[in-house]
């Protein structure tokens, strides 16, 4: 029985989850024709048309609301400094409406979102299944049973949170990004670019931690897929294992392949709990400055004590 390649041997060849054991030498797999392939996901979506309009209003109502809210709250502040409190009741049932209106989008965002990936994985499931239920033996004895198991659970609960947060999450960041950009820049335009300095920095530092979190939980998804395969193949073949007294070694192979996906998650999840605390500290830092350099500009004149309170909301 040959033994399989060493997990850091295969990532270096350029194997990944689509790359079979039989395959092991071949480059990354990429669509041929991404265009056809996007098209292909795409009709994923047809069926559940409607619910994808709904969750784009849905969307766009959160982020309405989220991007106004701290301008109406900058009006009150500045009512409160010049003590005019004849409006102030009026601008806090506002602000306490528009919040409402944005927990209740929110809200709905999420069910919406878990309601649509959950419909459509249920079909990619089933596909994926009657494909596999019709593959051709010689593809069965060629790859690693564990691997085509990995298939129909990981990677398919893999799309089915693609679709449910990052899918919506991303809409709805590029609206608030714009949205908010172009509110900032009406109040002042000094404090907006002073506020991009820590976005930058936020953007470099997420982009350097992304790059070693994507490497380690691919290895990692790579070594449960081999983890996988050892334990149905082995169980599957335990008379075998037996008979040829290979028990030590298949214990030594599968002790060896979970040590690596435990240091490897180790510091994948390391790195991954740090990106929050990291960017908690770059915020606090923006925070510093938008209030140091607001303070100064309100001193000259060129904004009021509301506007410091927008940007830092």
């Amino acid at each position: 029985m040959s033994q399989p390649k060493p997990t850091s041997a295969l990532i270096e060849r350029g194997f990944r989850p689509g790359n079979r054991p039989g395959n092991m030498g071949a480059p990354v797999e990429k669509a041929k024709d991404r265009k056809k392939t996007l098209r292909r996901l795409i009709r994923f979506f047809r069926p559940e048309l409607l619910s994808v309009i709904i969750l784009a209003v849905v969307v766009v109502i959160t982020v309405i609301a989220s991007v106004t809210a701290p301008g109406f709250q900058s009006n009150a502040i500045d009512d409160i400094v010049v003590g005019k409190y004849g409006e102030l009741p009026k601008l806090l049932i506002l602000i306490l409406v528009i919040y409402a209106i944005h927990g209740g989008a929110t809200l709905l965002q999420g069910f919406i979102s878990a309601r649509l990936s959950q419909k459509i994985i249920d079909r990619l499931r089933n596909q994926l299944f009657d494909k596999i239920v019709n593959l051709p033996i010689s593809y069965i004895d060629t790859h690693s049973h564990g691997d085509i198991m990995s298939r129909m659970t990981n990677d398919a609960e893999n799309v089915s949170n693609v679709i449910s947060q990052s899918l919506s999450s991303l809409f709805s960041g590029i609206l608030t990004l714009v949205g908010t950009l172009i509110v900032m820049m009406s109040y002042s335009v000094g404090l907006t670019l002073l506020t991009c300095v820590t976005v930058i920095l936020t953007v470099v530092v997420t982009k350097v931690m992304s790059h070693y979190m994507r490497k380690l939980y691919l290895k990692r998804q790579i070594l449960l897929g081999e983890l996988n395969g050892i334990v149905e193949e082995k169980v599957t073949d335990i008379k075998t294992v037996t008979a040829y007294n290979l028990q030590e070694e298949t214990i030594e192979r599968f002790e060896k392949a979970s040590d690596e996906m435990t240091r490897t998650g180790i510091i994948a999840d390391i790195i991954g709990n740090a990106m929050g605390p990291v960017m908690n500290s770059i915020s606090n830092i923006s925070f510093v400055i938008v209030a140091a350099f607001g303070a100064w500009f309100v001193v000259r004149g060129d904004i009021s004590v509301g506007v410091i309170s927008a940007f830092i909301i």
